[in-house]
């Protein structure tokens, strides 16, 4: 192993900021994963869609106390703080929309 290229690459990746936020977003009420919904990280404007269960994963330059917004149709908005800059899991709960 090349342990020089493996130092340089984990240097650049702490230096450039690279993070990640995952987690799965769920109907309050019932518990069912909530596909298709967008979840961002305002400051950056960096969005990803969530799965067939519920799944989302974005990568970028996040800090701490960056705002993730959780939209669905039907679903009220949700916002979370992410609290780290390299790894965050954040599971949602989004509340259903009063007809």
């Amino acid at each position: 192993m090349n342990y020089k290229k493996i130092a340089i690459g984990i240097a650049l990746t702490i230096l450039t900021g690279c993070s990640s936020v995952q987690g799965v977003v769920r109907d309050r009420e019932t518990s069912s994963p909530i596909s298709a919904a967008t979840v961002t990280v305002v400051r950056t404007q960096s969005s990803a869609l969530t799965d067939a269960v519920g799944h989302y994963d974005l990568m970028g330059m996040f800090i701490p106390g960056d705002t993730l917004m959780i939209n669905a149709p039907s679903y009220n908005i949700s916002t979370q703080t992410l609290k780290n800059s390299s790894k965050n899991y954040i599971d949602v709960e989004l509340v259903p929309r009063k007809r």
